[in-house]
């Protein structure tokens, strides 16, 4: 979610944005956009809940599939040229376990899904980074998932070109056969107003 943006002029380089992000304390989330510092606001609870739950279905997923794959949160990319002015940092990230091993790593060159946790106030920006993560040639899944109600949008690109698929009633099925992941949706929704636990209850 987007929050204060440092104005710059001219526009932020990848490389000049990262040397700033140096003096940056490590609990802040910043992101480039369109050349500008942009200091992301915290989370809401839906928002890190829907995080949560999309990463342990993942993790479930491949620990059952005995896949060397591993989803994570927090971690940056880095966009293939000629993308200059943009850093995003996906919400869940799924990349190869051998590049989660690297001491120190804070980017990741190669990524096979990206998601977004959305809200209306979010959806132009997100555009643009649906389309950024398309543009890479490891991506093969980005996921689009609002968190104030049941609706995620599953771009996928099994061969070379992408499709899209809109799943907008609690129970129907993500399904990335790939991943060995299949659940419903609304199990990414658990825990949230939406679909809230019952005290003592799981």
């Amino acid at each position: 979610m987007a929050g204060a943006a440092q104005r710059q002029s001219p526009k932020l380089s990848v490389g000049l944005f990262r040397g700033f992000l140096e003096g940056r304390p490590d609990e802040e989330r910043w992101e480039l956009v369109d050349g500008a510092p942009v200091m992301m606001a915290p989370p809401t609870l839906a928002h890190a809940i829907i995080a949560a739950n999309l990463q342990r279905v993942l993790n479930e997923a491949f620990a059952r599939q005995g896949l060397g794959l591993i989803a994570c949160q927090g971690a940056g990319v880095n966009l293939a040229p000629p993308i200059e002015h943009y850093d995003p940092q996906p919400d869940v990230l799924v990349i190869d376990a051998a590049t989660a091993a690297i001491p120190a790593a804070r980017y990741a060159e190669q990524f096979l899904l990206a998601a977004e946790i959305v809200s209306s106030s979010d959806s132009s920006y997100v555009e643009t980074k649906r389309a950024l993560y398309q543009q890479q040639p490891s991506c093969r899944y980005v996921l689009t998932v609002q968190q104030d109600r049941f609706e995620i949008r599953v771009d996928s690109r099994p061969n070379e070109t992408w499709s899209e698929q809109h799943l907008s009633v609690p129970d129907n099925e993500l399904i990335i056969s790939e991943f060995g992941l299949r659940c419903t949706i609304s199990e990414l929704y658990r825990g949230t107003a939406l679909l809230p636990l019952r005290s003592g209850k799981q």
